[in-house]
């Protein structure tokens, strides 16, 4: 990812892999554009999150590819899911994202009209700002997060009825509590809770 780290802090200072953890967020992302580029996936959207697009080799391609149709095979079987049930609400579906970088998962389940309930995005502030500000530019992002969102780049946090976006360091198991707390993931619901790759 292409992290900031704020003024007056020495990204040495942060540990030394922070800044590395960090990092994976623009080599995904360009991977990703790469991929779309070259007809392996479809992502109306990955393109706003890359500054400096790259051609990656076919072998990355292909295995960017594979990680991503088993993840999305996944993500969609669940949100396919019926339970049986009278009640209504233990329908609704909710999905955690943690180190969600420029994920754009969000707003393809929008197009596809397969969005769930909630869908929550952690990740650095670093990360989680730049996200918020590219949600903000961009028009075709900003509508898909609703009239009614709540956007700040300070806080590095986008507040909507179905989509929130919160910074958090998810090494850290309280702040992580915490912060899933504040986002109002409901346990009568069915939630799916997906972690690409953890560096620590």
């Amino acid at each position: 990812m292409e992290r900031s780290h704020g003024r007056g802090v020495d990204p040495l200072s942060a540990g030394s892999n922070t800044v590395a953890v960090q990092a994976t967020n623009d080599d995904a992302t360009a991977s990703k554009l790469s991929c779309v580029k070259k007809g392996y996936m479809k992502d109306e959207y990955v393109h706003l999150f890359v500054r400096r697009p790259v051609r990656r080799a076919p072998i990355i391609n292909r295995g960017y590819y594979a990680r991503w149709a088993a993840l999305r095979k996944l993500l969609l079987q669940f949100l396919k899911t019926e339970r049986k049930t009278s009640d209504e609400n233990h329908s609704k579906k909710q999905i955690l994202s943690l180190g969600a970088g420029f994920d754009t998962t969000y707003f393809q389940l929008l197009d596809e009209g397969m969005a769930p309930h909630l869908y929550v995005e952690l990740d650095f502030k670093e990360v989680t700002s730049k996200k918020a500000a590219i949600i903000d530019h961009y028009i075709q992002l900003k509508e898909k997060v609703g009239p009614e969102a709540f956007i700040s780049i300070e806080k590095g946090e986008v507040l909507s009825n179905n989509y929130k976006l919160l910074p958090a360091d998810i090494r850290n198991i309280q702040v992580l509590d915490d912060v899933i707390n504040r986002a109002q993931l409901d346990p009568r619901y069915f939630f799916y809770t997906f972690l690409e790759i953890f560096l620590y």
